[in-house]
């Protein structure tokens, strides 16, 4: 995880730099890849993806204490604000894929941050985002109660600047110069909770009970036009 100094001077709770999210390997084959996690935390998801095969992990993290614990797992970190990242730092070997899990919404300049880490991607390469899901049935809860609470974690976590609808994460990716292939709701880890929130939404409304999306897009070989 990582965040603009302009951010609020709200420390995250540690669990942030401890997640990890087997959903992704769904999305992406680690196998044999070399990956950067960008907003890297403790190192848990670059630890996941090293597990299923990554031939290689870097990490960038803000938070010195969760830089020193990423190092453990992963092959580099690099310490750094990611509004602040000079892709120079990166080395000149391109990466196969990048991952960036819960850190877009905490900088104020996702499209910029994204764009830079994106020249260090080998073309055909895959990026692989979540995101809060702001078009949430709980959002639209709290905003018939008139009120947008700020809590320690979750949709409402009182360090995020940026808030993203589906829409607009595509958009974001598409922004970076990347091709969208898989949008998918994520719920929660736990079966019977997941299986609930698409029960409740009657399965055509699940975008709106999704607490997060993951997204997958890759690089194309050839800058893309604009349309």
């Amino acid at each position: 995880m990582d965040q603009d100094p302009a951010s609020p001077g709200v420390s995250p709770p540690r669990r942030y730099f401890r997640d990890a999210k087997p959903a992704f390997l769904q999305l992406i084959d680690p196998r044999g890849l070399r990956v950067l996690d960008l907003g890297c935390g403790g190192g848990h998801n670059g630890a996941l993806l090293k597990s299923a095969g990554a031939r290689e992990v870097w990490g960038v993290e803000l938070d010195h204490g969760a830089a020193r614990e990423a190092g453990k797992r992963l092959d580099r970190v690099v310490q750094c604000d990611l509004s602040k990242l000079d892709p120079a730092d990166l080395g000149d070997e391109l990466f196969d894929a990048i991952l960036a899990s819960d850190v877009l919404e905490h900088l104020y300049d996702a499209e910029g941050v994204l764009a830079r880490a994106v020249t260090r991607l080998r073309p055909g390469g895959a990026v692989v985002i979540s995101l809060p899901n702001v078009s949430n049935v709980y959002v639209f809860s709290q905003l018939l109660l008139k009120t947008w609470p700020r809590r320690g974690s979750g949709l409402f976590d009182r360090t995020h600047v940026r808030w993203f609808a589906k829409r607009d994460m595509v958009r974001l990716l598409q922004g970076a110069g990347l091709r969208v292939l898989r949008v998918e709701p994520y719920f929660t880890r736990y079966r019977a909770i997941r299986a609930a929130c698409l029960v409740l939404s009657l399965y055509v409304f699940r975008d709106y009970w999704a607490r997060q999306f993951l997204l997958l897009a890759v690089k194309p070989d050839r800058p893309q036009e604009a349309p």
